[in-house]
């Protein structure tokens, strides 16, 4: 038989509700899962760091 499982440690983390893209032309309602300012269209670029391999 299993146990209920009940611990803050494996919790996903929520942000508050009600919360609009920091773009000031954007209206768009942020997830409460999404712990950005930005919605997916306007989060700044970002460059993920590939081991191995040179960026011309």
């Amino acid at each position: 038989m299993g146990y209920r499982f009940d611990s803050e440690e494996g919790s996903v983390r929520r942000f508050a509700n009600g919360r609009v893209c920091a773009n000031g032309d954007c209206s768009t309602r942020l997830s409460i899962y999404n712990d950005g300012d930005f919605c997916a269209r306007h989060e700044p670029m970002t460059t993920l760091r590939t081991r191995g391999v040179k960026i011309a």
